[in-house]
C-alpha cells in the first residue's frame, strides 16, 4: 500500500468520524487497489462530492493534484519493493508460508548475527551526540515510524525529549528547515528513506538533505546507504538470510542506544 494508503490511514485517524474527509478516506480505502485507474470524475461520484473538494482533499494529504495522487499510486502498485531490496522476505510473509518454527529458526540465527556484528562503539558515539544536542528527531517511514515513536517515549522516560512526527510530509518540512544543531536519528532497515524525492521512485540522495548543517545518523541493514558521506553516525546491522525481521531488530538497536545514553548521562553527573 505504501505512502498513498499511509497517508489515508494517518488522516482517518486524526479526523472526525462524520467529516467529509474521513468519508472520502474511507471510499478511498474501499478502492485502494484501484486507485491508479479511477479518474476524479469516478473518485467524485463514488465518494458523492465535487471535483473540486476531491482536488482540496488529496492537497490536505500533500499531494500536488489528483493526477499526482493517482500517479503515485500507480507507481507503488507497479513496484515490488524497494529498489535493491526485492528479493528480500519481511517476517510474517515467511511465517505466513513455512510456520512458525522455521522462523524462529532463522530468528536465533539473527540474534547471534545481529549481536556479532552491531557496532557498539558507535552506538556510544550516537549517544554522546543525542546527550550534547538539545535539538533531536527521531524519523522513519510506516513501521519504522513505529520504533521512531517508542523511542521518543523511551527517550522522555529517561528526561530527553526529542521529536517525532506520524506524517511524512512533516518530517520532510523539518528536515528542509532544520539548523546546525539538529541531531536527526533515522530508522530504515532498506536505507531508502533517504532516497528519492519524498517517497517517489527516484534513486537520488534527497536534495534537501544534502544541503542540511545538522547531524544525521541512520539506522540500517543497507551497508551501501550506511557508507555515504552525509551520514555522520552510521548504525549496521545484519540478518542471517534474506527474511527480515527488522521491526524486531530495530527495537534492540533503540533499547542499546538507550542504554548507552544512560551511561553517558551518568558519567557526564
Amino acid at each position: 500500500m505504501f505512502i498513498t494508503g499511509y497517508r489515508l490511514l494517518n488522516l482517518r485517524n486524526n479526523s472526525g468520524n462524520n467529516s467529509t474527509d474521513s468519508h472520502i478516506v474511507e471510499v478511498m480505502l474501499e478502492n485502494i487497489n484501484e486507485l491508479d485507474r479511477l479518474s476524479i470524475e469516478t473518485m467524485a461520484e463514488l465518494c458523492d462530492v465535487s471535483k473540486s473538494k476531491l482536488s482540496k482533499f488529496v492537497k490536505t494529504i500533500g499531494f500536488d493534484d489528483y493526477k499526482e495522487f493517482r500517479d503515485f499510486a500507480r507507481n507503488e502498485k507497479r513496484r515490488s519493493g524497494y529498489s535493491g531490496y526485492e528479493n528480500k522476505i519481511m517476517m510474517w510473509r515467511y511465517i505466513e508460508k513455512e510456520g512458525w518454527d522455521s522462523y524462529l529458526k532463522i530468528l536465533k540465527n539473527d540474534l547471534d548475527c545481529f549481536m556479532d556484528r552491531i557496532d557498539r562503539g558507535m552506538l556510544k558515539m550516537l549517544a554522546k551526540a543525542m546527550y550534547r544536542h538539545k535539538e533531536v528527531v527521531a524519523f522513519g517511514s510506516v513501521y519504522s515510524q513505529n520504533v521512531a515513536m517508542d523511542f521518543m517515549y523511551r527517550m522522555a522516560d529517561e528526561g530527553k525529549y526529542i521529536r517525532t512526527y506520524t506524517y511524512d510530509t512533516r518530517q520532510e518540512e523539518y528536515l528542509r528547515n532544520m539548523n546546525e544543531d539538529t541531531l536527526v536519528i533515522i530508522f530504515s532497515n532498506s536505507g531508502q528513506y533517504l532516497y528519492g524525492d519524498g517517497m517517489r521512485l527516484n534513486d537520488h540522495f534527497k536534495t534537501y538533505l544534502k544541503k542540511t548543517k545538522g547531524e544525521l545518523a541512520l539506522i540500517t541493514s543497507n551497508e551501501e546507504v550506511a557508507k555515504d558521506p552525509m551520514v555522520r553516525y552510521p548504525i549496521l546491522y545484519s540478518f542471517s538470510s534474506n527474511v527480515h525481521s527488522h521491526m524486531l531488530i530495530e527495537r534492540l538497536v533503540m533499547e542499546m542506544l538507550i542504554l548507552e545514553y544512560k551511561k553517558v548521562v551518568k558519567e557526564n553527573e
